[in-house]
């Protein structure tokens, strides 16, 4: 049974590309999870897979220099949401990180999500989910939800000039119907500061 399952789990991974994450779900009708488990592990140790965090596995890619190219927190936390069919939006410094504000990756990339609540370590990573409600989800463009995040991370007594130029080329690509729509689920003086920010852009062609 162990060595039906190793070549039918063995055959999917092969088909796959480089750098693609699986988890133990993605194998279930191949046995228990017990035996999957197990199967990865000689399938580790053969080379064939990485093993991220619990349940998590990597097909990885290898660069001649560089060694293993790792998948991103961000790569991972997507696949998680996807696995989960949960929606997820990242918050904090993970925030002020996408948007280019500061260039220090965070060890610990935080997520709001309607999904399960938990942490996942990933070497000297983390990826947090933190359980929100609905309502968190109704800014759904993704740029401004990062932006007013930012905001939320730097709170509303630290915003400095030196901040609101470094956020500004974000804000110039900002879709003005968007802005309209979805601004007010933000925290008010987050959006009096976006609302200045862009009115002096909403005459330009």
């Amino acid at each position: 049974m162990v060595e039906t399952s190793k070549n039918k789990i063995q055959t999917k991974i092969l088909k796959s590309s480089f750098g693609e994450i699986f988890f133990l779900d993605d194998f279930s009708k191949f046995g228990s999870s017990d035996n999957i488990r197990k199967v990865l592990s000689r399938l580790e140790n053969e080379g064939l897979v990485e093993r991220l965090a619990q349940g998590i596995y990597l097909k990885p890619k290898k660069d001649p220099l560089l060694g293993t190219i790792y998948p991103t927190t961000e790569e991972i936390a997507k696949q998680i949401a996807k696995r989960d069919k949960a929606r997820i939006a990242p918050t904090g410094v993970l925030a002020l990180y996408l948007l280019g504000l500061t260039t220090q990756v965070p060890l610990k990339a935080v997520y709001l999500t309607d999904g399960s609540q938990r942490e996942i370590k990933i070497g000297n990573r983390t990826i947090q989910f933190k359980k929100t409600v609905p309502k968190s989800f109704a800014i759904k463009d993704e740029l401004l939800h990062l932006i007013i995040q930012s905001f939320k991370e730097i709170g509303q007594k630290n915003v400095t000039d030196e901040f609101l130029n470094q956020i500004h080329p974000s804000m110039l690509q900002l879709n003005n119907e968007v802005v309209q729509k979805q601004l007010k689920y933000a925290p008010v003086w987050v959006q009096k500061q976006i609302i200045n920010l862009t009115k002096d852009n909403n005459n330009v062609d």
